[in-house]
């Protein structure tokens, strides 16, 4: 007699930036050991590579996340946890006066995206050139939230730039091109480059407003998850 194999259910979600359908399952115990080792490892690479994996696997490697914005990752990765383990995340909210820890149950449910500017992708730089942006992707999450090295968020800004217009030519941007592309970047004024950093500010990503009181020092405190880390408690 053969061992049985348990059949795994399929669902579906709709990424919401994108707007793609698909199918996707739990995530498995082998799966799950690979989670556990990336959260024993308590740091940020661990925790990506694990989400990225987690993401590719669990879609049939129909959703390369190198190919998807930040915040359809988080999503698919929530909904494939939600399905896995639970819709409920238990963690620590910390008091920004004393550092008091309060424990806390939030739903993935609970999180948002907010797509309102989503298609603003193409931006003016002057007159004459416009710039055509994507969304920065998950390996980008580390030089955009998690570093004070301004070098490295005008690299993520190279990295997003699709093509460059003019009135009559169109520049496709390719890793051969970053050398120039970088130039270009590096010789627009303070007011055309602050246009780049708006873009990447209202970027659509998902997130949390958690709003309580300090049981200890009665401190009010807001707090904005939108940390990938977080996903992991």
């Amino acid at each position: 007699m053969n061992i049985p194999v348990v059949k795994v259910p399929t669902f579906t979600m709709t990424l919401p930036v994108s707007g793609e359908t698909i199918e996707f399952r739990p995530f498995l115990v082998k799966e799950e050991k690979i989670l556990l080792l990336a959260k024993e490892a308590d740091t940020l690479e661990a925790s990506i590579t694990a989400i990225a994996d987690t993401v590719d696997t669990c879609t049939f490697n129909k959703m390369k996340v190198d190919d998807y914005c930040l915040a359809d990752t988080q999503y698919a990765f929530l909904q494939i946890r939600g399905k896995s383990v639970g819709e409920e995340i238990e963690l620590f909210l910390v008091c920004g006066e004393c550092n008091h820890k309060h424990p806390s149950t939030i739903s993935i449910t609970d999180f948002t995206v907010n797509t309102t500017s989503k298609t603003k992708t193409l931006i003016d730089v002057d007159n004459v050139v416009k710039v055509e942006l994507s969304y920065p992707k998950i390996q980008h999450y580390i030089s955009l939230f998690e570093t004070s090295n301004d070098d490295a968020v005008y690299d993520v800004v190279v990295e997003c730039i699709k093509k460059i217009y003019t009135d009559d030519e169109m520049f496709v941007n390719t890793k051969e091109t970053y050398g120039e592309v970088r130039t270009f970047i590096d010789n627009l004024t303070p007011d055309q480059f602050e246009k780049f950093e708006q873009f990447f500010i209202n970027m659509p990503i998902l997130t949390k407003k958690i709003d309580f009181v300090c049981d200890k020092c009665e401190k009010e405190n807001i707090i904005i998850m939108d940390s990938i880390t977080n996903f992991f408690e």
